[in-house]
């Protein structure tokens, strides 16, 4: 919960971080600019008095209905056309998740690589070369004769890269060369994805950033969790067009293989990112008719889940569990004790529950922990660089799962009549489509089992996920990391700097979003009254489309995402720095419209 701000002397001293700094200089000017503001507002003069406030647009009842219908990703468009107004330039539009910073580094070597893999093919004819073939020649220190012309610092991340390759390689008896040229092929895209799962080089490295991402560096995890004994190489990953195409893909062959049947029950842990709620319960002839059990995080407890919820996961009915894990909206980690506690279900009375987890906001949580770590053979998890790295257009994603897992336990006890289906799907594939493991299928259903020869991500687009992820494991000091969290906070504090409050910011949370509480906020800047008199007036869209309309913000309704009607979802990371302020500046003042003819205190 976003707390009261308070003014406290300074405590400086000689070596502050340059966080500290930042955020200080921000509490600073921007209370200076919220003394301004509200003395410039005091006035008869004041062109925005409490007498001329903006006029409030009432929304009628049928079209309320159409709009809290729609997805909220679809309603921005209405409230984006509204906050252009005459003059587009003034929108701030903090509605969608996507970054406005990007990793350059990476993109600059991965361009610098596709001109090095050209120059290390054979020409043939005009504007055609020949790829290399594995032969007698030394890939590792082939690449490093085409890139003698780089900095040293690209030069010395490219090497490192290449015997970090070939240690792995060695570790599960490949051959290095083998797999540096793999990276080669894979930079030219001259060959189709083989194997369609994910190319050799980049298995060597997902497995390896998968597992640390989710198992290794957690501090505070809790000794004996069967996961923790897991190491890198008992994992698969699948390589996928961003984390969007792997929840699709799992659910698909959840559906196909009779593990996710019409009817069943499954719980969503809430709130949760819109289309997770929209998607289960689609009953047309392509979709699953799923009936969803809300586990709804607390608010007021970093949106952790109660016993209570937790022991929902009790009833048999319920097939899987699905969440966003650290929160969209949410924003924070669920705690150590909410993992255990499910874990602890799962691996004695409910040790058929499928567990799902989309951790895409993983690298922004200082402490995240995941399911992988108290029950990892019922658990998936699904990660995207699109939002760290900034890659949303690239379509970049992985699946990870072990390999030792109680999918295939499942699949094994399916009805003889479900496997003689299930072999009649799969006949083209195998000659033994009983042996085929859950991840194997999962491949094969993403391209309709047909086309599973010519399946798998662009082999272009698996290059550059593999140099990412080797980036950020070689970034020992986490500086890239840092700076992004840092990024994060300087925009979420200044923010809430304008409604006179301090965003809550804990080891657990990311700060990549914020459900603001509109009637918490009107409460704290005008009083109990004036809040209830905002909230029985007034309907929440009717605040939204005021707040584009007449300060050019656009913001996401908390309802859209199974929060309640009044928070409202700001995106911290696709506008630039003091688009932040002019937000909270923006929020103040509208709701100080709401609440104008409200009873004094």
């Amino acid at each position: 919960m976003p707390k009261r701000r308070k003014t406290r002397r300074s405590q400086g001293t000689k070596k502050r971080s340059s966080q500290t700094r930042k955020l200080q200089q921000i509490r600073k000017a921007t209370m200076e600019d919220s003394f301004s503001h509200l003395q410039t507002r005091s006035g008869a003069e004041n062109a925005k008095s409490k007498a001329s406030r903006a006029r409030i647009q009432k929304i009628s009842g049928t079209l309320l209905k159409k709009y809290e219908h729609i997805s909220p990703f679809e309603l921005k468009g209405a409230l984006i056309t509204a906050a252009k107004g005459n003059n587009p330039s003034l929108m701030l539009n903090a509605g969608r998740g996507n970054p406005n910073f990007f990793n350059s580094y990476c993109r600059i070597i991965f361009g610098k690589l596709q001109i090095a893999a050209v120059k290390m093919s054979e020409p043939f004819r005009k504007d055609l070369m020949v790829y290399p073939r594995l032969g007698n020649t030394d890939f590792r220190k082939a690449f490093l004769r085409a890139t003698k012309g780089w900095p040293k610092e690209e030069r010395d991340f490219l090497d490192g890269y290449m015997r970090f390759l070939a240690g792995r390689a060695r570790h599960i008896g490949e051959n290095p060369n083998v797999i540096i040229h793999d990276v080669l092929i894979s930079l030219l895209g001259c060959f189709y994805p083989s194997p369609p799962r994910i190319q050799p080089h980049l298995g060597l490295v997902a497995k390896e950033f998968l597992h640390r991402l989710v198992l290794a560096d957690r501090g505070a995890a809790t000794p004996g969790l069967p996961g923790l004994k897991l190491k890198a190489d008992d994992f698969h990953a699948f390589a996928t067009e961003g984390a969007a195409a792997g929840i699709l893909y799992v659910f698909n062959t959840l559906k196909e293989n009779y593990m996710l049947n019409k009817g069943d029950h499954i719980a969503l842990v809430t709130p949760i990112f819109s289309p997770y709620l929209e998607m289960p319960v689609m009953a047309d002839p392509g979709g699953y008719g799923l009936k969803i059990i809300e586990l709804r995080g607390d608010p007021d407890n970093n949106y952790a889940l109660s016993d209570a919820s937790i022991n929902k996961l009790r009833d048999k009915r319920i097939k899987a569990l699905f969440m966003v894990n650290p929160g969209n909206p949410g924003a924070y980690s669920l705690p150590k004790e909410n993992i255990v506690a499910i874990g602890n279900i799962v691996n004695t009375v409910r040790k058929d529950l499928l567990v799902l987890s989309d951790n895409v906001y993983a690298p922004f949580a200082p402490q995240y922990y995941s399911f992988m770590t108290s029950c990892p053979y019922n658990t998936i998890e699904v990660f995207s660089l699109s939002k760290y790295f900034g890659t949303t257009g690239w379509r970049l994603g992985l699946v990870m799962l072990a390999k030792k897992n109680r999918f295939n336990d499942q699949l094994a006890k399916l009805s003889a009549d479900r496997k003689k289906r299930l072999d009649t799907r799969y006949s083209t594939a195998s000659l033994n489509p009983r042996k085929l493991s859950f991840m194997e299928r999962l491949v094969l259903d993403s391209r309709q089992v047909a086309e599973a020869h010519v399946g798998g991500l662009s082999t272009p687009q698996q290059a550059l996920i593999g140099l990412m992820l080797y980036y950020d494991m070689q970034d020992r000091n986490k500086k890239y990391r840092s700076e992004i969290r840092e990024t994060l906070k300087v925009r979420i504090t200044s923010m809430y700097a304008q409604l006179d409050m301090s965003p809550n910011i804990l080891p657990t949370s990311t700060d990549y979003y914020s459900l603001i509480d509109i009637p918490q906020v009107a409460e704290h800047l005008h009083g109990k009254a004036a809040s209830h008199y905002l909230t029985t007036r007034y309907n929440y869209l009717e605040f939204l489309f005021h707040l584009a309309r007449v300060y050019h913000v656009v913001l996401l309704p908390g309802s859209g995402f199974g929060a309640d009607q009044w928070r409202v979802r700001v995106s911290l990371a696709n506008l630039a720095d003091d688009a932040y302020i002019k937000i909270g500046k923006g929020l103040r003042d509208c709701i100080a419209d709401f609440v104008k003819g409200a009873p004094s205190a």
